[in-house]
């Protein structure tokens, strides 16, 4: 009756051993899931206002008839605010939530 116990509480002992191997293997792989969301976050982020300056300086090419520096004051009025709403507007408040929500979240973890 003995080893019979005994062997219960050796597989119980390698159950517990089995699950606490488990939640680690899930704890790391669920902080290499949200690194990976965090910086696919980050280089969309990064490519998008690149692609927007980009796109701004094809738009600002030289102007037929326009010289001086205020003309080059005006033309660059437009696209700049239209960068500056872009970017404050739409893309940086969805990167500051998604990076919130995952780093916050490890924490609470």
């Amino acid at each position: 009756m003995a080893s019979l116990l005994d062997q219960l509480e050796s597989l119980e002992s390698e159950v517990e051993a089995v699950d606490e191997q488990t939640e680690r293997y899930l704890r790391r792989r669920r902080a290499l899931d949200r690194s990976l969301i965090g910086w696919l976050i980050i280089g969309a982020f990064v490519a998008s206002l690149a692609l927007i300056f980009l796109l701004v300086m094809l738009n600002l090419g030289p102007a037929p008839g326009c010289t001086g520096a205020a003309c080059d004051a005006q033309r660059w009025k437009e696209p700049a605010e239209f960068l500056l709403t872009i970017v404050s507007s739409v893309m940086l408040p969805v990167v500051t939530l998604v990076l919130g929500y995952y780093f916050g979240k490890d924490e609470q973890a």
